[in-house]
C-alpha cells in the first residue's frame, strides 16, 4: 500500500517557487472573480469524508505504475478529484458511487498524462491500447492503466443495464480520442477557433459523466435520450458550464504550465490580451448557459413525459452536477495550489503566481 499523502512541499508538485515577497503581489496577474451564485451551494452526501478516504486509498493502491515517482502520485492525490466525484454525483446510490469515483479519477489521471507526458510515455503505461480493453479484444502485455481499465470494464459491465455499458464505453472511447487531438491542438494553440476548441472539449470533459450519472440514479435512459432529444441537449449544456467554470479556476494552473487549452487563451488572443475581459466573456458564457439549462428544464418538466420519475430525478442530478463542479473549483489544489483552503467570501479578486491562487476580498 502506498498510504496516505504526506508531502506537501511545491518542488514535489513540479511548480515553480514563487520567491516574491507578499508585498509584490501586484506584479502578478489578476482579475476579479465573477460570481456564479445560482447552483450553490452543493449537495454534499453523508459520510463525504470517509468516501472520499476510501476511493483516496484505492487511487493510493492501485495507480502508482501510472507515475514517474511516488511524489508525482502524492501531487495527483493532492488535487482531490475524488471529492469532484462526491459532490458532482451527489444523487448516485452509496453502493454505486464508488465505481464512479474510480472510473472518473483515473480518466483525471489519463488527462493529466497525455497533457504532461511524450508519446512514448503515453504507450509506456498502455493508453493506446485501452479501446481494444473496453472492447474485451486481447492485447500484448499488461500496464497499470490496462489492468485498472479491465477491471473497472467486469465491475461495470457485472452493473451497469446494458445500454447504459454501451454508451459510456462509446464516450470512453471518444474521450481517448479528444484528448489525442489536444495534446496535437496545443502545438497549434494560435488557430485554434472557438468552436474548434468546443468540439473537443466536450469530449474530453464531459460526454463520458452522463451515462455514469444515469448508473448512479440507478435508471437507464437509452430510450428516453432518443425519444427527447432535450436530454442530450441538457447535457452539453452542463458540460459548457463546466468548461467555462474549469478554464476560469484552472487558468493560473495553465498559465505557469505552458498548457494553452483553456478558453481564456482564445478569448485573450481575441481581445489584445486583456485578463479581465477575457474572464467576463467567459463567465458571460457560464451566464448564458445557466438561463438556457433552465429554461429547457422548465420545458421538460411541463410535458407528460418530463414528469416521469426517472426523468425528474436525472434533471435534478443535473443540476447538482453543475453546483458540486463549481464548489470543487473554488476548494481544489489542482487548480488554486498545493494546501489551498478557501475561508473567505466569493466576491474576491484573484491574484495568480505560480504556486497558489490568492483570493483577496473586494
Amino acid at each position: 500500500m502506498t498510504g496516505e499523502v504526506t508531502d506537501t512541499s511545491a518542488a514535489a508538485a513540479g511548480i515553480p517557487a514563487d520567491t516574491r515577497r507578499p508585498e509584490d503581489l501586484s506584479a502578478y496577474p489578476s482579475f476579479r472573480l465573477p460570481l456564479f451564485p445560482r447552483f450553490t451551494p452543493a449537495l454534499r452526501r453523508p459520510g463525504i469524508e470517509q468516501e472520499e478516504r476510501r476511493c483516496r486509498q484505492w487511487l493510493a493502491d492501485h495507480l502508482p505504475g501510472a507515475f514517474d515517482d511516488k511524489e508525482r502520485l502524492q501531487e495527483f492525490l493532492q488535487h482531490r478529484t475524488t471529492l469532484w466525484n462526491l459532490l458532482v454525483y451527489a444523487t448516485a446510490g452509496a453502493d454505486r458511487v464508488a465505481l464512479i469515483c474510480h472510473w472518473i479519477d483515473v480518466l483525471f489521471s489519463i488527462d493529466d498524462a497525455f497533457a504532461q507526458k511524450p508519446p512514448s510515455q503515453l504507450r509506456r503505461v498502455g493508453i493506446p491500447l485501452l479501446p481494444a480493453v473496453l472492447d474485451g479484444r486481447p492485447i500484448p502485455g499488461q500496464t497499470t492503466y490496462t489492468a485498472i481499465f479491465h477491471m473497472l470494464r467486469e465491475q461495470s459491465m457485472a452493473v451497469m443495464p446494458p445500454g447504459v455499458w454501451e454508451r459510456y464505453a462509446h464516450t470512453l472511447k471518444g474521450f481517448l480520442h479528444a484528448c489525442q487531438r489536444e495534446k496535437e491542438l496545443v502545438k497549434q494553440a494560435d488557430t485554434i477557433d472557438l468552436a474548434t476548441y468546443e468540439a473537443y472539449r466536450a469530449v474530453s470533459i464531459g460526454e463520458c459523466c452522463f451515462p455514469l450519472a444515469e448508473f448512479g440514479l440507478g435508471i437507464d435512459l437509452t430510450h428516453a435520450t432518443a425519444q427527447m432529444p432535450e436530454l442530450q441537449r441538457l447535457n452539453t449544456l452542463v458540460g459548457r458550464h463546466w468548461i467555462a467554470v474549469n478554464d476560469i479556476f484552472s487558468y493560473r494552473k495553465e498559465l505557469y504550465s505552458g498548457d494553452t487549452m483553456n478558453e481564456i487563451q482564445l478569448a485573450l488572443a481575441d481581445n489584445g490580451g486583456d485578463l479581465q475581459h477575457a474572464v467576463d466573456r467567459v463567465a458571460a458564457t457560464v451566464y448564458r448557459v445557466e438561463d438556457d439549462f433552465q429554461q429547457l428544464c422548465a420545458q421538460l418538466r411541463a410535458r407528460p413525459n418530463g414528469q416521469a420519475p426517472d426523468i425528474t430525478a436525472y434533471l435534478k442530478a443535473l443540476e447538482w452536477m453543475i453546483a458540486g463542479n463549481l464548489e470543487w473549483s473554488y476548494i481544489t489544489p489542482r487548480y488554486n495550489g498545493r494546501n489551498h483552503h478557501l475561508d473567505g467570501p466569493l466576491d474576491a479578486t484573484v491574484i495568480l503566481t505560480p504556486s497558489r491562487t490568492h483570493y483577496i476580498p473586494e
